[in-house]
């Protein structure tokens, strides 16, 4: 068994992690608790009806019936295991068959290690903390089951589909636009940090590589904008939820946005190719979403 024990960053940075631990878990057969996803639980069915968020996720209820999960058992179940495996961690370590997993911020572990394989079929749980457990090979083993595990609600997926069917109607393609403002001016230095000017002119150059089709842009945002921040150019908002916005994303044809998870994540769910903007001026290349639109119109 593995257990996370940490939250780590928000809804983006907690799925990637997550998607590494369930690839783990599903290689070597182990089950995975997640108590740390507590604050995004809601938001899909397969962590919905789970305290422990676990990955093989509990079987259906009968007949459509749902189940909600007070926040304050959530909260409880991650205490349970989050201060001891601290305290395991520091003090318990040989004297209990408990196995812990801390990593200090800079410290990559590989999932796909004989020793991690080993922990994870042990008899005794190992109790993981930290942000970069990564095996990439193993996620893209996995991928297909990752997504269906973090597929979202039917109400949620309809909206997602009527504004898409909205844009997809008057559009040949369909880039998505993730702006990150807010704590973006901040983190790194703000070196991550565009105006709305800068995306604009990115768009601007982007709409000129893609000439001779009809391109829509999807924007979104964790801060409001408007239609005439954006001229000249046709631009579609996001719902303005956070999970709508990245799942709309995912269902675009390009999505281009600063290094974030939060687009990371939409790229990797709707396997939409991902241009990440490392300075204002950044060149993007469409040649990926041509060479998709060209064998979808083949097929």
């Amino acid at each position: 068994m593995i257990v996370l024990t940490q939250k780590y960053g928000q809804l983006g940075n907690r799925l990637s992690l997550m998607a590494h631990l369930i690839a783990a878990a599903e290689e070597y057969g182990a089950t995975l608790l997640c108590p740390a996803f507590l604050d995004y639980a809601d938001l899909f069915p397969a962590t919905a009806k789970d305290v422990w968020c676990r990955y093989p996720e509990l079987p259906g209820l009968p007949d459509g019936q749902e189940v909600t999960i007070p926040q304050w058992q959530r909260r409880l179940a991650y205490k349970l295991v989050h201060k001891p495996s601290k305290w395991l961690h520091r003090y318990g370590r040989g004297r209990t068959p408990f196995q812990t997993l801390q990593l200090a911020d800079d410290q990559k572990y590989d999932l796909g290690s004989k020793d991690f394989a080993k922990l994870a079929r042990s008899r005794y749980p190992v109790l993981v903390s930290g942000w970069r457990f990564r095996c990439d090979p193993l996620l893209e083993k996995h991928a297909d089951l990752i997504r269906n595990h973090f597929r979202v609600s039917p109400s949620c997926q309809a909206r997602i589909n009527e504004l898409m069917g909205t844009i997809r109607i008057e559009s040949e393609l369909v880039v998505g636009i993730h702006i990150r403002h807010g704590d973006y001016a901040h983190w790194d230095g703000g070196k991550y940090y565009f105006s709305t000017q800068q995306y604009a002119a990115t768009m601007h150059r982007v709409r000129e590589q893609l000439r001779g089709h009809e391109v829509a842009f999807l924007v979104c945002s964790n801060e409001p904008l408007r239609e005439a921040d954006f001229p000249g150019l046709n631009v579609h908002f996001g719902i303005g939820a956070m999970i709508e916005d990245m799942y709309a994303l995912a269902e675009t044809d390009l999505v281009v946005g600063p290094p974030s998870t939060f687009s990371g994540w939409a790229s990797f769910y709707g396997q939409a190719p991902l241009q990440v903007m490392q300075g204002p001026d950044h060149h993007i290349d469409v040649s990926a979403v041509l060479q998709r639109h060209h064998r979808h119109i083949a097929a």
